[in-house]
């Protein structure tokens, strides 16, 4: 192999040899191999651009290998419409987004779309949720839009789920009828493999040493060796903190942990999925989120696991008979107010920087509406808003 040029390095989600495995360069550099640098990488490559994504192995459990998998709208953009807009948006064009990669890959992502539950324990929770959807509601009017969701009493929760008997402490919900589920680990090799068919490039084991700006590209520096490019994308979840400092600047960016729980495999009886519920395909019953603010620490905890089996079989008594085989936490990317970040770094042109808590959802999305801004169209209205000014960022 020649000197300085990257190894492709297969694993189960990256097992195509691209046939510019020994190109040294790109016209872009995506640096996060997770569901925003494939997403993102995908929509490069089906526009005719030479693409190298690299990723980081880590021992923690990314956001994008150990999520929820839920393609959801109805509980997101309190307060900032573009982001309702955009969800609702994404949600919309995930269906044929998956059409296209299960046609290409040859397998199925288990995507169930058209009905989506957040249901509420006690009336307090239901008013709350009851004020939360109004407030998403007036706001979506306001633009002469309507907000996908609608509250459910406990009568109407309960015709809805059909078999599966509510605990007596569930007093309705909101619901929407385009958000729905996917297998995470399955979409994310499915969209990883459908990149490298178009041609794209994957290397994993790759970690960032240094980046530097040298007249018209940039050069990365790597442990596998050091590349060129006239672009570069930092699309590495919590990894952009590091590749940020890099640069010199400081990205508002934060871990929260959240906790997993996974029971054994079981007759289907959940017909849809629920915020903190969920049967997968297999039939094992996915539990969690916890909120739990405790820096880069991925460890589980007894009381954590407590409180979602406990939350849980209030909401389906029948959950209590069924065994806990797996739990394990994983760290969500948050901003400093919740929203996404898309944007071109001041004074490195060509270098963007892309981070959501979201990617699931807006996977669609990211795979259409950024790379024709990145390759050097006009950055689209819709995302103009979700950019580094707004949080006072200097490089």
């Amino acid at each position: 192999m020649k000197a300085g040029v990257l190894p492709v390095i297969y694993t189960p989600n990256a097992n195509i040899m691209s046939s510019r495995e020994n190109q040294k360069k790109y016209d872009v550099c995506v640096i996060g191999g997770g569901y925003m640098g494939a997403a993102v990488s995908l929509g490069l490559v089906q526009a005719g651009a030479d693409v190298l994504m690299i990723d980081k192995v880590s021992k923690t459990h990314k956001a994008s290998r150990a999520n929820f998998g839920l393609v959801w709208s109805q509980s997101k953009g309190s307060g900032n419409r573009p982001y309702a807009r955009l969800s609702a948006q994404a949600v919309r064009e995930f269906s044929p987004f998956v059409d296209n990669l299960e046609e290409a890959c040859g397998f199925d992502v288990e995507l169930r779309l058209g009905a989506g539950l957040v249901l509420s324990l006690g009336e307090q929770e239901f008013a709350a949720r009851s004020a939360a959807l109004e407030t998403l509601h007036q706001e979506a009017t306001a633009n002469g839009e309507t907000h996908p969701s609608e509250l459910l009493d406990r009568r109407q929760v309960q015709d809805l789920v059909g078999k599966a008997i509510l605990g007596d402490q569930v007093t309705g919900g909101s619901f929407s009828s385009i958000d729905g589920d996917v297998n995470p680990l399955l979409l994310l090799k499915a969209i990883r493999k459908m990149y490298q068919k178009k041609g794209g490039t994957f290397t994993q084991g790759c970690e960032v040493n240094h980046l530097l700006r040298n007249n018209a590209h940039y050069q990365i520096t790597t442990s596998s060796g050091t590349i060129e490019a006239d672009k570069i994308v930092l699309a590495a979840g919590l990894g952009n903190i590091s590749l940020c400092s890099k640069l010199g600047m400081k990205i508002p960016v934060v871990p929260q942990k959240g906790q997993l729980l996974v029971t054994e495999r079981v007759k289907p009886f959940l017909p849809l999925p629920f915020s903190g519920i969920r049967q997968t395909g297999c039939g094992s019953i996915m539990i969690g989120y916890t909120q739990e603010n405790t820096g880069f620490d991925t460890n589980t905890t007894v009381t954590a696991a407590a409180q979602l089996a406990k939350r849980a079989m209030q909401i389906f008594p029948a959950l209590q008979h069924i065994r806990v085989v797996r739990s394990w936490a994983s760290l969500r990317i948050l901003t400093a107010d919740g929203l996404p970040i898309y944007d071109e770094i001041e004074n490195y042109p060509g270098c963007y920087v892309l981070t959501s808590h979201s990617c699931v959802t807006l996977a669609s999305l990211h795979s259409s509406l950024l790379p024709p801004w990145i390759l050097g169209g006009q950055k689209p209205a819709s995302i103009e808003g979700f950019n580094l000014e707004r949080f006072n960022v200097t490089v």
